[in-house]
């Protein structure tokens, strides 16, 4: 098996000029290498939005969420709750699923590991999620439950 890493780079939140300065452009957000595992695609795009009490990491996944691609999300989610720990007024991760068009039990194994570290943290892992193919196995599993699971990225 081929080892791999996921660079993921965090964006900071704009910060408002203070009258008389200029504020540089926004950077849009920084997009980790599609990573190639097992033939299949899977890319991350991480960025910094705010939420009503605080900042929260978006992790925004597209592609198959399987065991061959697990291993990837879970590498990005251990860095991403690291850094949260040093960023003030950080609440958590929201882990946005909207364009996976399909979740596996590996996939489901990583977010569920996910929820119970953030917790233990002190943070919140919110999910999104709008496919059937995604939403079925969280309900058949009772994941639903225990999750803080949406259908659209609303604060």
């Amino acid at each position: 098996m081929e080892s791999m890493r996921v660079h993921i780079s965090l964006v900071d939140t704009p910060r408002i000029p203070s009258q008389g300065q200029v504020s540089p452009p926004p950077e849009p957000p920084r997009i980790a290498a599609p990573t190639r595992r097992a033939g299949r695609l899977l890319r991350l795009v991480i960025s910094w939005q705010r939420c009503g009490s605080g900042s929260e990491l978006r992790v925004q996944i597209t592609g198959d969420l399987d065991a061959a691609t697990a291993p990837v999300l879970s590498e990005a989610l251990i860095r991403a709750r690291r850094d949260l720990r040093t960023v003030q007024g950080a609440v958590g991760i929201m882990l946005d699923l909207c364009a996976v068009p399909f979740l596996g039990a590996g996939g489901m194994h990583v977010i569920a590991n996910a929820h119970n570290d953030c917790a233990a943290d002190g943070l919140r892992l919110r999910v999104v999620a709008q496919h059937l193919a995604v939403t079925r196995p969280l309900t058949l599993t009772g994941l639903d439950r225990l999750l803080d699971l949406r259908p659209t990225p609303s604060r």
